[in-house]
């Protein structure tokens, strides 16, 4: 009886021994509160470090994408000009009639209208396709009859300074109305409130630029595509159009814009 109460203690013994040994070994096995802490501090670092550089390249390859936008957009105003006597397209400001309105005329010139007349960045892209509305909208001179106007290409004398498609300020609506500046109204009376009127109807700082609700003073940075009437495209910073602004350079005149670097 002692033999056999006696062993049973050494197989109790060994198996304490087993089973503290294999909770130890899964205490070692897993890790300690100061390592997890180092791999999430790592990870935050890691995130840090791409998160920015991810963001740039994903904005880039939108601006890149808008550009592409205009350059065939330029295409198919070109192309429109030549069936038409060199005539640039009407804005729905010249037409009663919404299908007579450029975007809907140069469409036969387009493979894919509906993607290529909203910019990637548009926060209300998927409300101007639902309104038949565009991302681009047409310089007021090349459109409207009134002072300044140049309704042909033939009245160009500079087509590589003259601004043909503008990028849609976000505060303007989505529908197929809403298709052009209203650019004589940009440097009128009182002086103070042009870099106001401007932002009204076009978006200088479509990339990278201040945040929603900015106050309009402070719209300084930031980039938008410009589609001149030669048909290349040009990234031009908002700096730029705000010192043009300041110095009451109408820069959407026919042949007006200023030489850029």
């Amino acid at each position: 009886m002692e033999s056999t109460s006696s062993g049973n203690q050494r197989s109790g013994t060994q198996a304490a021994r087993q089973s503290s040994g294999s909770h130890q070994q899964v205490r070692h096995a897993g890790f300690s509160l100061i390592e997890l802490l180092i791999v999430i501090a790592v990870i935050g670092i890691l995130l840090a470090i791409t998160l920015p550089a991810l963001q740039k390249a994903r904005e880039s390859a939108r601006r890149t994408e808008c550009a592409n936008n205009m350059r065939q957009i330029g295409l198919a105003i070109h192309q429109f000009c030549q069936t038409h006597k060199n005539q640039f397209p009407k804005s729905s400001h010249s037409t009663s009639n919404l299908e007579e309105t450029w975007i809907y005329q140069i469409a036969p010139y387009l493979e894919n209208v509906d993607r290529i007349r909203i910019c990637p960045e548009d926060p209300k892209g998927a409300e101007r396709i639902e309104n038949k509305g565009t991302s681009y909208i047409l310089n007021e001179y090349l459109c409207v009859q009134g002072p300044n106007a140049a309704l042909s290409l033939n009245s160009l004398d500079a087509t590589s300074r003259t601004i043909m498609v503008f990028t849609i300020s976000d505060s303007k609506g989505t529908s197929t109305t809403e298709d052009h500046t209203h650019s004589r109204n940009w440097f009128k009376n009182p002086r103070n409130l042009t870099w106001n009127r401007i932002l009204s109807d076009i978006q200088p700082d479509r990339f990278g630029g201040a945040s929603t609700g900015t106050a309009p003073e402070k719209r300084n940075s930031g980039y938008a595509n410009y589609l001149f009437a030669d048909g290349h495209v040009q990234l031009i910073p908002a700096s730029t159009v705000r010192q043009w602004a300041d110095q009451e350079k109408n820069f959407s005149l026919p042949d007006g814009c200023p030489e850029l670097q």
